[in-house]
């Protein structure tokens, strides 16, 4: 079965930062697998290398001056690791796989699906 997370599900929960936190590794996985499909055009491929050399422009602006919430308990632990994922490397990923053929994207979605 398809996951609508891969697709824009419209819904608004309160659980939609859980459900990323939880289908990030397949979110990885999947743009993996598209980049290094011969079927998706190399123009398409160039999106996701502008998009993550501009990520890499951003980490280093954000290592000479970070945003720190180290006053908050928990999220001052991780606020790190939220900027390097979600601020940064998401956005590129979720811009390509969209921008990506949807039959190819459905059928590398069935194959993480069934762990192949």
């Amino acid at each position: 079965m398809l996951n609508p997370f891969f697709f824009g599900g419209k819904g608004r929960s309160p659980f939609r930062l859980f459900r990323l936190l939880l289908h990030f590794p397949n979110f990885v996985k999947l743009a993996w697998r598209l980049f290094v499909d011969e079927r998706v055009p190399i123009h398409r491929k160039a999106i996701l290398i502008l998009a993550e050399l501009l990520a890499v422009v951003f980490a280093a602006a954000y290592l000479v001056n970070p945003l720190d919430f180290d006053f908050l308990p928990i999220i001052g632990k991780l606020d790190d690791l939220i900027v390097g994922a979600f601020v940064i490397l998401v956005p590129g990923a979720w811009i390509f796989i969209k921008l990506c053929p949807e039959h190819i994207v459905r059928e590398h979605v069935d194959r993480i699906s069934q762990g192949t």
